[in-house]
C-alpha cells in the first residue's frame, strides 16, 4: 500500500447578484430569498442546515425510523446512497453493464457531488467559479490512476493532456506579474503581523514548477525578513541549506527508523534542537495537503512532501515522490466538473448538449434531476436511514422533510461516508462496523471569497499565502484555469475568487490524528457563519491591508464550505501498523448480500480517483466482471 496525499461546513444561504454588493450573514441574511440554484448559494454551505440532522439523530442519538407497515413506494434495479463522486460513478458503471436499469440516487444534501461541490459567484456581469471541496483529478498517466478512472474520463471526453496547455492552466500568469508565495506571521504567535514574500518552499504539489516559476527567494534573504528569533533564523537556514547532519554517526537504517517514528515538529524541536518559533513556522502548513499539522505528520513523510531536513541527513535519495508532472489538472470548479459530467451522462436533459470543455460554464436544470420518467434519477435532501437485505432484494428507508419513505431495489450501493455506513446497514458484522468506524475523517473548511479586484495582491507581490499559526492556514488567489466557455480573470483590476483553508484541530496536546479530528469536528459544528465571516474579514485585512485591501469595501461574497467529515482517514505511520491498516480496509469494504459499500473511505484514501475505483469495484461485486 503506497502512502499518498491529496485530492480534497449550517447557516443562511444567499444568492449573489451582479450588483457587486458585499455579502455576509450580518448584511443580507434577511434581504434576499434563497436561490433555487444550489451552486450559487452563499453563506454556510457544505454540510448545510438540513443535511445532517437526520443522520446525527440516527448515529449519535440512536433514533429509529421504522418503515414496517409503510408501503413500498418505488422499485428500482439499483439504489445508490450518496451523490458524491463514488455514488455517481457507481451509477455510471452500473449503467454501462445494465443500459435499461432503473437507478435512483439519494443524497442528504441540496446539491449533488458530495465534496466535489461547485461554488458560483456573479460579479461585474461575469461568472466566478470555485471549488468547495474536492480539488483535482489524477492525470490518467499517473501511476495511481486505475483502469476505472481512465475509462470514466475517456467516456466523458475529458482530455487530461489539455490541462498541460498554458491556455488552460496559465502557469505563467502569476509569476509573469511578479507574484510569489508568501508566509504570513501573526502577531499572536510571532510578535508581529508581517507578510514575507518569496517563500523558498514548494510544499506538497507545485503547479508552478521550478524556483524561477515560483519566484522563490534564497532562504537567507527570505529568513532575514521573518519575525523569528535569531536561533530560529540560523537553525532554519542550516536546515534549508542541508549542511548539517542532525543524527551524526547513525547508520542510514537507524536514521530512517528515527524519522519514520517521530513527527516533523519533534524533528525540529528535539532532533534539530531549534526553538519553538522554528517549529511554529511549519506547524499549519501541512493542513491543506494532509488535513492536519506537522505535529502529527511523520518527519519522513514531511521530507517527501518537500519539507527541509532530508538532505542534511543524507536521505534525499530514499524519498519517493507522490506525483509526476505539475499539479495542473484542475477544472475551474474543481472536481465538481467531474460530477457534472457524470450527471449529464446519466440524465442527458439536465444540461446543454455541449462539449465537456464548455460544461463548466453551463447551468444545470435541477428540476430535471428527479424525473419520474427517467431511467436514472437523483433525489436530493433525502437522507437514507436503512438499507437491509430482504428476500433476495434490498429494502431502503429514507427521510425527506419529516416523512419516512420505503423503497425496494435489486441492488444497493452505499456510497455515503464510512462512519455512517454501519448505522444505515445495521446487519453488518461487528468487525466490519468497527473497521468503518475507525475512519475518523479530518474536519475541513474551504471558504470562497469573491473580491472586487486583486490589485492589493499585485501591490504586495503575492498570490498564495501560508499562515502556519493562523486560523486560515492558507489563503490564495484561485487557480488560473480557463476552460471552454469559462475564462479566468487575467487583469488584477477585475473581480476574482479567493480560496481560504481552515482546519480546526487540537495541536500541542500530544493527541493522535483521530482524537484531534473529533475535537476539531465539534469546533467546526459549533461555529456560526458570523464567526467565520469575522475571521475571514479580519485575516484578509491583516494580510492584505498594507497593499490597500479593505474587506468592508472589497469583499463581494462569501461561501463557507464546511465539511465536518472532510478528508478520509489514511495510513499514518506514527499511529498505525501497515498490516493492520490493510486488513482493516479489506474488512471495511466487504459485501453484504445485495448491498455493497463504496467511496474513498472504503479505500482509506482521500482521492477522487480512489472514490471512482471503489465505485467500479462495488458494481463488479454486484454484477460480476
Amino acid at each position: 500500500m503506497e502512502i499518498t496525499r491529496r485530492d480534497f461546513l449550517s447557516g443562511s444561504a444567499l444568492a449573489i447578484g451582479a450588483g457587486l454588493t458585499p455579502l455576509g450573514q450580518g448584511a443580507l441574511a434577511h434581504d434576499a430569498p434563497p436561490a433555487p440554484y444550489p451552486p450559487a448559494l452563499t453563506g454556510l454551505r457544505g454540510a448545510h442546515a438540513g443535511a445532517f440532522e437526520t443522520a446525527h439523530a440516527l448515529a449519535r442519538e440512536g433514533k429509529t425510523f421504522p418503515i414496517e407497515g409503510l408501503k413500498v413506494e418505488e422499485r428500482h434495479d439499483l439504489v445508490v446512497v450518496g451523490a458524491g463522486l463514488a455514488g455517481l460513478s457507481a451509477a455510471w458503471f452500473y449503467r454501462q453493464k445494465k443500459p435499461d436499469a432503473r437507478i435512483l440516487i439519494l443524497d442528504n444534501h441540496d446539491d449533488f457531488g458530495g465534496h466535489a461541490r461547485r461554488n458560483e459567484f456573479s460579479a461585474g456581469g461575469r461568472m466566478l467559479l470555485g471549488y468547495g471541496g474536492s480539488e483535482s483529478m489524477v492525470d490518467p498517466k499517473n501511476k495511481y490512476a486505475s483502469d476505472a478512472h481512465k475509462a470514466l474520463l475517456k467516456a466523458l471526453k475529458i482530455d487530461a493532456d489539455s490541462f498541460l496547455d498554458n491556455k488552460v492552466f496559465d502557469r505563467s500568469l502569476y509569476p509573469g506579474l511578479g507574484l510569489s508565495r508568501a508566509v504570513f506571521f501573526d502577531k499572536e504567535s510571532f510578535g508581529a503581523d508581517r507578510l514575507v514574500t518569496g517563500d523558498p518552499n514548494a510544499f506538497g504539489f507545485d503547479e508552478f514548477a521550478g524556483g524561477e516559476g515560483r519566484r522563490a527567494r534564497p532562504a537567507a534573504a527570505f529568513l532575514a525578513d521573518c519575525p523569528l528569533s535569531d536561533g530560529a533564523r540560523a537553525g532554519l537556514l542550516a536546515l534549508y541549506e542541508g549542511r548539517q547532519d542532525y543524527l551524526p554517526g547513525a547508520s542510514k537504517e537507524a536514521k530512517l527508523k528515527s524519522v519514520k517514528s517521530m513527527s516533523y515538529r519533534d524533528f525540529i524541536l528535539k532532533t534539530c534542537a531549534l526553538p519553538k518559533d522554528a517549529a511554529d513556522f511549519f506547524q499549519g502548513r501541512s493542513n491543506d495537503n494532509w488535513g492536519y499539522g506537522v505535529d502529527i505528520v511523520a518527519a519522513f513523510d514531511a521530507f517527501g512532501d518537500g519539507y527541509p531536513g532530508a538532505e542534511g541527513l543524507g536521505l534525499k535519495a530514499d524519498l519517493a515522490g507522490e506525483d509526476d508532472g505539475p499539479y495542473v489538472h484542475h477544472f475551474p470548479d474543481g472536481n465538481a466538473s467531474l460530477a457534472r459530467g457524470i450527471v449529464r451522462s446519466l440524465i442527458p436533459g439536465v444540461a446543454p448538449n455541449v462539449r465537456m470543455r464548455d460544461l463548466a460554464a453551463a447551468r444545470f436544470d435541477y428540476a430535471k434531476l428527479d424525473n419520474p420518467r427517467g431511467l436514472t434519477r437523483i433525489r436530493l435532501n433525502a437522507t437514507v436511514v436503512l438499507a437491509r437485505n430482504e428476500a433476495g432484494a434490498v429494502t431502503i428507508g429514507y427521510v425527506q422533510g419529516n416523512t419516512t419513505h420505503r423503497l425496494a431495489a435489486r441492488h444497493c450501493i452505499v456510497a455515503s461516508y464510512g462512519m455512517i455506513m454501519p448505522h444505515i446497514v445495521p446487519e453488518l458484522p461487528a468487525a466490519q462496523k468497527q473497521a468503518l468506524a475507525s475512519n475518523v475523517k479530518s474536519p475541513l473548511v474551504y471558504t470562497k471569497v469573491a473580491i472586487r479586484n486583486w490589485q492589493a495582491w499585485q501591490a504586495l507581490g503575492v498570490h498564495d499565502i501560508a499562515a502556519p499559526m493562523g486560523f486560515h492556514s492558507r489563503v490564495k488567489l484561485d487557480f488560473p484555469v480557463s476552460y471552454g466557455g469559462y475564462q479566468f480573470p487575467h487583469d488584477p483590476a477585475m473581480p476574482i475568487g479567493l480560496h481560504m483553508v481552515h482546519v480546526p484541530l487540537a495541536p500541542g496536546r500530544g493527541l493522535d490524528v483521530r482524537t484531534q479530528s473529533r475535537i476539531g469536528r465539534q469546533k467546526l459544528l459549533e461555529a456560526t457563519f458570523a464567526q467565520y465571516e469575522e475571521r475571514i474579514r479580519s485575516d484578509l485585512d491583516r494580510m492584505l491591508g498594507p497593499g490597500g485591501f479593505d474587506a468592508k469595501a472589497d469583499i463581494l461574497g462569501i461561501t463557507v464550505n464546511r465539511w465536518p467529515h472532510g478528508y478520509s482517514y489514511y495510513f499514518n505511520r506514527l499511529f498505525d501498523d501497515l498490516a493492520v491498516s490493510e486488513a482493516t480496509i479489506a474488512t471495511a469494504r466487504a459485501r453484504s448480500g445485495n448491498i455493497t459499500l463504496a467511496n474513498s473511505d472504503t479505500a482509506f484514501d482521500p482521492y477522487a480517483h480512489s472514490a471512482i475505483g471503489e465505485a467500479a469495484r462495488a458494481v463488479a461485486e454486484l454484477l460480476g466482471g
